[in-house]
């Protein structure tokens, strides 16, 4: 695994094609453009016959802000952050601060129900 610098190129806070809410930040790095995230923040529940939030999801947005060091989504785009790159055709799990030793891991927070 490598650390490496990236920076944000893009985000994206809403609904796919399929109406699952969810979060996309588009980073470059080294020669190549990826998107980090697409983890569902709802999920169906069928008494209500729709799509429900968790608080989890909130925390999760939150951790993101937080790790970069920024107080809103739109500040994100232009950032630099840190990645560990796991190498072509991986998937990015884990974002770092640039300057400080903050990591957000997002898929062990997402799998940690």
């Amino acid at each position: 695994m490598e650390i490496r610098n990236a920076q944000i190129t893009g985000t994206m806070l809403g609904r796919e094609d399929h109406g699952i809410f969810t979060f996309f930040i588009f980073v470059k790095f080294g020669g190549c453009e990826c998107g980090i995230g697409g983890y569902a923040l709802d999920s169906y529940d069928k008494s209500i016959n729709g799509r429900v939030f968790s608080p989890k999801s909130m925390e999760a947005i939150s951790k993101i802000l937080e790790t970069v060091g920024v107080d809103e989504w739109e500040q994100l785009n232009g950032k630099y952050i840190r990645i560990k790159d796991e190498g072509w055709g991986s998937t990015i799990k884990e974002i770092g601060n640039l300057m400080e030793d903050k990591w957000f891991n997002l898929k062990e927070f997402f799998s940690n129900g």
